[in-house]
């Protein structure tokens, strides 16, 4: 095995615990909300679709955090080049975020079949196919693969200038996560959209600047010390 592929295994054993914590989690918190509205009222949108697909972002903006913080310094000491770091993060990063995002319909298709449990589903619901699921996995990726870079650059900011100029790569670094979630959203019926430019436009854009902000975290961490721990 190459190490940028031992350093992406290690990364996946590292966060696998949590991971299955998270999303475990994600799963009985929506069975539990899809029972209780399912006893009061009639719903009309899907909380699934919501919470997991906001949370599930900004839990990996804070694995870019992490990947700097505590993984960079772990990979170097055991002898791995920082390339080797930053490529093997890259192939976990694609794979998590791609995970994440297929995730997503998934669950709301979980969570539909609970819901369906009740009686059938009021029209304005909006019930997910195959095709639907593959639109939310395709609307999805983007802010995914944005959020990861952007914790990561502004992570990599700090660690490599200090506090006066980790704040002034915060507006490079959130530049990933500010475009995915202004071209992408999810309306009040919890329906997933692009906002100003069709799907094909803005996707474009959104993997064009977060493939800036990747450029920006690799020239950041290319040279970088190895800060040592405190003892």
């Amino acid at each position: 095995m190459t190490p940028r592929m031992l350093v992406a295994s290690g990364l996946f054993r590292n966060y696998r615990p949590v991971l299955l914590f998270f999303w475990s989690t994600m799963v009985l918190g929506a069975a539990i909300t899809g029972i209780v509205l399912r006893m009061v009222t009639e719903p009309t949108f899907s909380p699934w679709l919501m919470v997991a697909g906001s949370a599930s972002k900004y839990w990996l903006g804070a694995v870019g955090v992490m990947l700097v913080s505590t993984h960079l310094r772990q990979f170097v000491a055991n002898g791995f080049t920082r390339r080797d770091f930053m490529a093997g993060a890259a192939i976990f990063g694609l794979l998590a975020a791609a995970l994440f995002a297929l995730l997503v319909p998934v669950g709301h298709g979980i969570e539909q079949t609970l819901l369906s449990l009740g009686g059938p589903l009021p029209a304005d619901y909006g019930a997910i196919s195959v095709q639907d699921g593959l639109r939310e996995f395709g609307y999805q990726l983007p802010g995914e693969l944005a959020f990861l870079v952007t914790g990561a650059v502004a992570a990599a900011g700090f660690y490599r200038f200090g506090v006066g100029g980790g704040l002034l790569l915060l507006i490079p670094a959130l530049l990933p996560a500010a475009v995915a979630e202004g071209l992408f959203g999810i309306d009040s019926n919890a329906d997933i959209r692009t906002r100003f430019v069709p799907y094909a436009a803005a996707l474009l854009i959104s993997l064009v600047v977060t493939a800036l902000g990747a450029l920006l975290f690799q020239r950041e961490l290319r040279h970088v010390a190895i800060h040592r721990t405190a003892g």
